[in-house]
């Protein structure tokens, strides 16, 4: 019933883009421009008034991750984001990963297949001033046939994403998973050509049933250690699948993102 109402919303309103205004600041959904590839560079823009803050995708402990529902939307196959470097925050003593002031989260869409594309997005995420509170924001657009859009704010935020790929500068990385008194504890080594100032580690996991702390980081030249705290919360016991973990390590001079870990 919810998504058919919501199809029926962005059939009524496929320009309902603009942004979203509140205390915390405005959410605003760009259309960007598509690719040759038959693909769309969208974007969502927050513009947080001073003193607000949100969160990256794995902000720690103490932030809340956003959720991003696609339920309602027409046309819409692979979803993939350039999240730009997050800021490193000390929230009263516990680290989070988040956001200030302005932020562009740089979002692609490849259609399933030829034809008209409908946006009906359901966004949840959390912002905090001296509070920290849920938010929500819902966006309905139709991207085929549109202007350009912020192509600029764009491109912009695409240049602030972690590098990743060939050409980062690692030249190895292995990662490990063993026993510990609450559950597991994961570790990644990685080495680079050239040292990372101050960084900063993070581990992933596609698998939803595994929940990875926020990693203790270290540094010995080029040489970068995490080790982290990793829950399972499936049935049976747990395989471990190495490609599905991301690395990424944040650095004063720059920062990179890995994915896949061999053992």
């Amino acid at each position: 019933m919810i998504a058919r109402l919501t199809l029926l919303l962005a059939l009524l309103l496929p320009a309902f883009a603009h942004a979203q205004s509140t205390d915390y600041g405005s959410v605003r959904l760009l259309k960007g421009w598509q690719l040759e590839d038959g693909s769309y560079q969208m974007a969502l823009e927050f513009d947080l008034n001073p003193g607000w803050k949100t969160y990256w995708r794995s902000p720690g402990p103490a932030g809340l991750p956003p959720v991003f529902q696609w339920d309602g939307s027409v046309n819409i196959g692979e979803v993939s984001f350039a999240w730009p470097i997050p800021e490193v925050m000390d929230q009263d003593g516990m680290i989070t990963l988040g956001y200030h002031d302005n932020m562009v989260l740089p979002v692609r869409i490849m259609p399933e297949n030829e034809g008209e594309v409908r946006i009906a997005l359901n966004l949840q995420f959390g912002v905090c001033s001296d509070i920290c509170v849920p938010a929500q924001a819902v966006f309905l657009a139709q991207l085929n046939g549109s202007p350009d859009e912020g192509v600029a704010q764009i491109e912009t935020a695409l240049k602030k994403a972690p590098q990743s790929g060939a050409g980062i500068g690692l030249d190895s990385i292995a990662c490990d998973v063993s026993p510990s008194a609450r559950g597991f504890e994961i570790t990644a080594d990685l080495a680079f050509e050239e040292p990372i100032a101050q960084p900063f580690a993070v581990i992933e996991s596609a698998n939803g049933d595994i929940w990875i702390d926020q990693p203790v980081s270290s540094a010995n030249g080029a040489l970068v250690n995490a080790t982290a705290p990793m829950q399972y919360y499936g049935f049976g016991e747990m395989e471990m699948d190495y490609s599905e973990l991301t690395v990424s390590v944040f650095g004063e001079d720059r920062a990179v993102e890995i994915q896949g870990c061999p053992e």
